[in-house]
């Protein structure tokens, strides 16, 4: 008798510190599932898949995800949505993990990010990845199969990318004028044209507006649709050699072209040394620091009560020059008032550099 009582003293023993041990686990993975359930939910909204297929990588054993009083927040810190970065509230705290979908999920659907209209040229940056329960007829399922067609009609925010909606031919760039290596391409040195499928090589394909401080790589006679190895994979932005001052005057020998990663380009910043002069820093510039069209402003060439040449008339038609005092500072391409200090009259000019103005 003693025997069995003992015997059934360790069973309840052993079965009481197994369900001690089952609860503490429970408990300390109570805020690492509360986390994985509110990330499910939002990169299943994201992605348009569903909940259960998004899985969630194992945490390296020495992170600890600490309980949230407060509210989950998500977003993608990165291009490849891979990774999530995790915020709390309250505590204040963030951390990073990797995503995944399940082998069951849904394939890939390429929709518009947002409303395009007919005859626009498609990039990646126009389209999305929607999850769907089968590819419809004609549909992509990769943004790269689709970037550089051009659309046959219009499409709405979120719709699918068929094969129909698409133009056959496809846009390129000509060569308006011959084109030499080194060149900046613009709008005026190119146009665009249409391109059966058959057409031979590879030509470049651009959006609507071309990329920021693209460059020849090699000469085009005009005339000549532009190729991919045309242009060069570099841009080149406009860069000071020393520091400038505020207020400094500038001058295309304080620059020079340099290399700037693409990405970090965009539509301020100057491509070309040409067109500097009249212009000033609004701003102090380190050297090695790219310039904006925002740190420029025209330069002061006149001040007020300077002598002023003002030309009035037409060349070689009829034309008078005449010495006049500014009535207040002038920049460049400004209107100013001026007075004739021999009548007393007052005048309007344009200031067209230093110490010289237009007559209206």
């Amino acid at each position: 008798m003693q025997s069995r009582y003992l015997i059934r003293v360790l069973i309840r023993a052993c079965l009481a510190s197994l369900m001690l041990a089952l609860s503490s686990h429970v408990l300390a993975n109570a805020p690492q599932q509360a986390m994985e359930t509110a990330l499910a939910q939002w990169v299943a909204a994201q992605s348009g898949a569903q909940p259960d297929q998004v899985k969630m990588a194992a945490l390296d054993p020495r992170v600890q995800v600490q309980p949230c009083a407060g509210s989950f927040s998500f977003d993608y810190p990165f291009v490849n949505r891979e990774n999530v970065r995790v915020r709390c509230s309250k505590p204040n705290w963030q951390m990073f993990v990797k995503v995944g979908f399940s082998q069951q999920a849904a394939p890939n659907m390429v929709i518009t990010r947002r409303d395009l209209p007919p005859g626009h040229v498609l990039t990646e940056s126009d389209l999305d990845t929607k999850a769907t329960a089968a590819l419809p007829p004609g549909g992509f399922d990769d943004r790269a199969s689709v970037a550089g067609k051009q659309l046959k009609k219009a499409l709405s925010k979120g719709q699918p990318v068929l094969a129909q909606d698409l133009e056959k031919n496809q846009r390129a760039l000509r060569a308006r004028v011959t084109l030499r290596a080194g060149d900046l391409l613009t709008e005026s040195a190119i146009e665009r044209v249409d391109l059966p499928p058959s057409a031979g090589g590879t030509p470049l394909w651009v959006a609507n507006e071309l990329t920021p401080g693209m460059r020849m790589a090699r000469s085009v006679p005009a005339g000549q649709v532009l190729q991919t190895a045309d242009v060069a994979e570099s841009r080149q932005v406009v860069i000071a050699t020393s520091n400038l001052n505020t207020g400094q005057p500038l001058k295309p020998e304080m620059f020079k072209l340099d290399r700037l990663d693409a990405e970090k380009i965009s539509r301020t910043h100057l491509f070309d040394l040409s067109g500097l002069d009249g212009y000033e820093l609004m701003r102090p510039l380190r050297a090695g620091e790219a310039l904006r069209t925002s740190d420029l402003r025209p330069a002061l060439m006149v001040k007020k009560g300077d002598q002023v040449n003002l030309i009035v008339g037409r060349p070689p038609e009829f034309m008078i020059s005449v010495r006049v005092e500014a009535m207040q500072d002038g920049r460049l391409n400004e209107q100013i008032k001026l007075r004739n200090p021999e009548s007393g009259t007052t005048l309007s000019g344009i200031i067209t550099g230093k110490g010289a103005a237009r007559g209206l």
